[in-house]
């Protein structure tokens, strides 16, 4: 149903020298609600195209349909989704779009623009929709730009940071963030 994507850096021997390099996790959440763990692979970098490799791998070992795949938000990535698993939504993470944002904001006001965040992604319950989250983004902005003329960038890919309203509110927390992947890092 779910597959979760993330990659973190991790000191690594190669012969007499050590380099970071990107390791790969991806793991999906089955039918049956049964977490498993797909793939760990080395890169010497994290970019598309080499997840594009992975989600190749993972189809011929007989990863056939996938409905959500929930990853950071690394240029291209949805691409490559869309080209591997034809159907699937895609989830940007918001905990990791929050935090992107947060590093841009002055200390005195990061409190204020954290709730205000926190307001724009709180679409847990039954009746939320898609759009009134896009109104929600929109006052968020609108209040924010002129102080942050340029904060509304940070939103230009806001067609993927929603795509958990989708599905039924019992499982919105799960999949609007890579935190579960991330506790397994």
């Amino acid at each position: 149903k779910v597959v979760y994507c993330d990659a973190m850096y991790m000191s690594l021997r190669r012969g007499d020298s050590y380099s970071k390099e990107a390791v790969h996790l991806i793991y999906g959440l089955r039918g049956d609600n049964k977490r498993e763990l797909l793939s760990i692979e080395v890169s010497p970098t994290e970019n598309a195209e080499n997840w594009g490799e992975h989600f190749a791998k993972i189809k011929r070992r007989g990863v056939e349909k996938v409905d959500l795949v929930v990853a950071d938000g690394l240029a291209g990535l949805e691409d490559m989704v869309h080209r591997y698993f034809p159907g699937a939504h895609f989830q940007r993470c918001v905990v990791h779009k929050m935090r992107n944002v947060l590093n841009k904001i002055r200390p005195k006001d990061k409190h204020e623009v954290s709730r205000d965040l926190t307001h724009v992604f709180n679409n847990f319950s039954s009746d939320s929709t898609v759009e009134e989250a896009g109104n929600k983004l929109a006052e968020f902005i609108a209040k924010w730009k002129n102080k942050y003329p340029y904060i509304d960038r940070h939103f230009r890919d806001a067609e993927y940071l929603f795509s958990y309203i989708k599905y039924p509110a019992k499982v919105r927390r799960m999949i609007y963030t890579t935190n579960s992947l991330e506790s397994l890092n």
